[in-house]
Formats: structure tokens, sequence, C-alpha cells
């Protein structure tokens, strides 16, 4: 028997580890569970195949024999796991495409079928063995969220931009109107069938939190989670296999977790360095009994928590700070991940092109080690002028072109990212010097992180005392491009806050008359700014905002005017 370094326990590497766990289904699980009790890391492989950034992912039901994702370039791929990890196979790209960005994807539960849905409002349900299209169903809005009934193939539930969320029969014509459970004036950007009370379905809308729904009861939550602080941007919401807890995100708050029957949080689950505020996420429970939860962060990390066996210690909403594995190896900002609890391996992807593969076993070509000991080496950050030079030099300003069909990392797009996250922490920081060390951006990462926090907590209660104007971030979904909605192909767009969008309601040939004076006489400055009402972060990022409307022909103005009008 061979030590198996950073895992605690002796195990036979040539006979377990590298092949199929079999025999007793027990003693399957409890290997494996010991194996990642033991680990201070994990291997990671990269699999290589989109042209753009990875929004979605999902494994395939009963084993995860399959990885199915989407993103940017508009394509649906499946991958075998088994063959492109061992064999480097490359994925199968389904028939049909979208007209732009996916944002979600679901199996049915004999994984025959495949439900994606996107940006061009629109769910497609494709045939896995054939590839083929057998089916569309039209959206008014952006589709952010799926997911198919636990006991009926036929019925799938879809949450959009538009603020509601639709129940559908893939056996009534597609042209026919779907069931509505909810209809709010904000976006749902997540839904979820619970596994084992399949006539209840969790949300995440962008303002009005996480809430419980029965299919029976329509247009009117059986449960808003969150207490007192209900009301936040939520953007993720998963239940655990059992259909007793609920894990969600929120945008600027660390990751929290409910009883299914309880409004007030059992725990909060909170690291150094993790942050979710520029980007649009999802999470997921991991382990044989969803012992962990994971997120991906701004930081470009993964994280894993362990919840806490009491449900009941510390009283609700107790933070657990202190991950119990912190994933490094991503390039960028981590937006999706996902949990095989037959593998044990985890798949996360985001801003990168690349869909990277965690296991507790070492595969062919892997990197890493088991106890955090081999780390890849950190780049440094993007800053907003190099950023912008990227796209002044690229010759196709926001847009992006994925005919080249190049799988290599996109640096314009690296950067854009880099200049989201900078602008973040600038606007914590009263020095809005973009040159910050990577150790100054990590120390205003964390400060800002608290004091956001403070202030939110603080507006939700009304006993707080009043504060100043809390700072206006940047907001990302999974948009950028053309006018035309349904020929975006870039990811993500910065979206200001209630407080700094004002300027956006002069028309384009005077926001640019405006720059020219911004620009060439400073002494006109002051003025500007009174005269759109700028905030302090506004008047940081105006020139350069307005600067990216010129290069891109003035066509990013109209959407970016329209996505403030959504989201804000």
């Amino acid at each position: 028997m061979k030590e198996v370094r950073g895992c605690g326990m002796r195990s036979s590497v040539g006979f377990l580890s590298r092949r199929r766990l079999t025999g007793h289904p027990l003693l399957k699980e409890e290997f494996q569970r010991r194996r990642l009790a033991g680990c201070s890391s994990l291997y990671k492989k990269n699999l290589l195949g989109h042209f753009g950034c990875v929004n979605a992912i999902e494994f395939s039901n009963n084993g995860g024999e399959w990885l199915v994702s989407g993103g940017d370039d508009r394509r649906v791929l499946l991958w075998h796991m088994e063959k492109a990890i061992h064999a480097r196979a490359k994925p199968v790209k389904l028939k049909g495409e979208h007209l732009s960005n996916i944002f979600c994807l679901a199996f049915d539960s004999t994984n025959k079928l495949v439900f994606s849905g996107g940006n061009d409002e629109q769910v497609i349900l494709h045939d896995v063995e054939r590839g083929e299209t057998l089916n569309v169903f039209l959206h008014d809005d952006a589709v952010y969220g799926l997911s198919v009934s636990p006991v009926n193939d036929n019925v799938f539930a879809s949450s959009s931009d538009d603020g509601r969320v639709l129940i559908w029969d893939t056996r009534e014509p597609p042209h026919g109107e779907p069931f509505c459970l909810a209809n709010y004036p904000s976006a749902f950007h997540s839904v979820m069938f619970n596994p084992a009370e399949p006539r209840l379905l969790a949300t995440a809308n962008s303002k009005e939190g996480v809430g419980l729904w029965d299919i029976r009861k329509p247009r009117s939550s059986l449960l808003r989670y969150g207490g007192s602080l209900s009301l936040q941007s939520a953007m993720s919401v998963r239940f655990n296999s059992t259909g007793t807890q609920l894990l969600a995100l929120r945008r600027r708050l660390p990751p929290v977790l409910y009883e299914l029957h309880s409004r007030l949080p059992s725990f909060q689950f909170d690291n150094q360095g993790y942050f979710n505020s520029c980007t649009m996420k999802s999470c997921c429970f991991a382990g044989d009994r969803d012992q962990y939860i994971l997120s991906g962060s701004d930081d470009f990390n993964l994280y894993m928590w362990k919840i806490p066996k009491d449900p009941e210690a510390g009283g609700p909403g107790r933070v657990v700070n202190g991950a119990f594995m912190v994933l490094k190896g991503h390039r960028s900002i981590v937006n999706q991940v996902r949990f095989n609890p037959h593998t044990y391996m985890i798949c996360s992807s985001g801003v990168e092109k690349v869909i990277k593969v965690w296991s507790p076993y070492q595969q062919p070509d892997s990197m890493g080690d088991l106890e955090g000991r081999v780390e890849d080496k950190s780049r440094s950050l993007y800053t907003h002028e190099e950023y912008i030079s990227l796209v002044l030099n690229s010759g196709s300003g926001l847009s992006h072109d994925y005919v080249s069909q190049s799988i290599q990392e996109d640096p314009r797009m690296m950067a854009f990212f880099d200049s989201l996250v900078r602008r973040e922490i600038e606007g914590w920081s009263s020095d809005s010097d973009s040159d910050l060390s990577e150790g100054a951006i990590l120390q205003l990462h964390a400060r800002g992180r608290r004091s956001t926090r403070t202030s939110r907590e603080g507006a939700d209660d009304p006993s707080a005392p009043a504060s100043g104007n809390s700072t206006a971030g940047c907001e990302v979904f999974f948009f950028v491009g053309h006018q035309n909605k349904k020929n975006l192909n870039l990811t993500n767009v910065f979206i200001a806050d209630d407080n700094d969008a004002s300027f956006l309601n002069f028309s384009c040939p005077v926001l640019i008359l405006i720059l020219f004076f911004y620009l060439v006489f400073p002494c006109c400055r002051l003025c500007i700014h009174c005269l759109l009402g700028c905030g302090e972060t506004t008047q940081m990022t105006l020139k350069k905002i307005i600067l990216l409307i010129i290069i891109n022909n003035c066509n990013f103005f109209g959407l970016h005017k329209s996505i403030i009008s959504k989201f804000s």
C-alpha cells in the first residue's frame, strides 16, 4: 500500500485511483468521502473547445458520464468525461446553435435530451444521440435559468429577464402559452425544481431575493428567504439532493444556506479574498451527503466550504469563516461550478475559454497536487489603459468575432474583466490610481467587502442610523456588443447603478460634445459633473465609458441604456 500524500489515508493508488471504483456502494462512498476530506487541494486539468467565455455547465444525471457546456460562442458542446480526460477526445457540437450568448443548460432524467437557453430569447431542445434540434420555445426576453421536472421530463421551468418564471410542456405546441408561475418587474436569474417535492420550485430574483413557490399557487410565493434582508440581489439558488436545504448567491454578500421551511439563514460562508460583485455566478452543493458548498469568486479562485453538522450551532445566520479548500488555477473570474457525486469531479468555468476539471485523483496530464504546494504562476492584472489600448488595436471595437474559432486565451476579454475588478475596487478607495499593486487590491477588496456589507445590512435595518451615499459599483450580466440584441457576441457588460445612470439621458452626439469639453477644458469639469449629476465613481470612469461608446460606432450606447433601464 502506498501512502497518498495530502490525503491522510492509505490507498492502493494503482487499483482504486486509476480505475472506476466498484464493489459495495458504501465502501466506495466512504473511500471517496475520506479522500476528499483529507485533501488541501485537488488535481486540475483543462478542457479546451470553446471560442469564448463558458457561461453554463451541467453534468448528466445518474453518474455524470457526460458534461454539457455553452457560452459566448453560441454553441452547445457535449463532452464524454472519461474520453475527454483520458484520451483527449474532442467534444461533440450539437447542431442547434443559438443566435447569442448561452446562459443556462439542463439534462432530462434520461440524459437523452438537453435544454439550452440564452440571450436570444429562446430555449432549444436538443436530441443528444443525433444532435438534432427537436423544438424551440420562444420567450419575450433573455433566458437565465432552466430546470427540468424530476418526475416528468416533458415539463421544464425557465426564468427570464422579463421577470417571469414559466412552466412549459414539451408536448404542447411550441408557440402556445406556457403556465406563468411568477411575474415580477425585475429579472429572475435562477430557478430549480425541488428534487423530492416537484410541486415546489426555488427562484433567485435580481431585486426580490430568494423565494419558494408552489406550482399549485401561482403568482404568489410561499416563502421569501432572508428575514429582514430578503430584498437582496440574488443570482443563483440550488436545492440539495434531498430538497431540504437551499444554497443561494447574493451580490456583494457571502453565500447563504437556508433550511427549506425557514426564512432565516442557517449559515453564511466567508473567506478572506472571496467576493461576488462583478459577474453573475452559480453555486452548488458537493460531497456524497451535500456536506460542502462551492462558489467561484472575483479573485479568480474557487471556494469550498464545509457545512457545520449542527444547523443550530451559533444561531441563525452564523458566519462560517474560513473555507475548507481554496482551489487556485483559473486566470480570471470563476462564474460556474458543478460537482459530480459519483466521480467526485468538480468542473468550473467563467471568463476564460477553458473548463477546468478538479479531482482528488490524478488524471493524465493533470497539474497540481493534493497539498496545495504546487501553484500556477499568477498573472498581473491589466490596467484600464491597457484594456482600452487592446480595444483600439483590435480593429473590431467591443465586439468579438468567433469565426476564427480560436481556443487560445483572449487578452482583450481578460483585460475587460480586470478593468471591472479594478473599477469595483477603486470605488471603495479614495485613491483613484489604477496602478494599484496586487497586494493593495486584495486589501481593498476585503475592506470594501466589509464596508459594503455593513452599509447593506444597515440599509435593511429600519432602526439603523442613516448613512452617506453608498459607493456605486458595477454589475455585470451576460451581455455586450451591438445594438441588435440577437447579434451580441461579447460577454458581460457593466451596468451603472441608479445613482450613476443620469448621464445616459443625453443623446450620444451630446455626450461626445460633453466629452470634448471634458477632455480639452479642465476648468469645465466641475460644471459637467454638476450637469450630469454624477457620483464619484462615475467621475472617474465617465470618459472611459464614452470613449468605448465612440470606439464601437455608438452602437454600444443604445444597448447600454436599454440594459440599465431593465436592471437598475
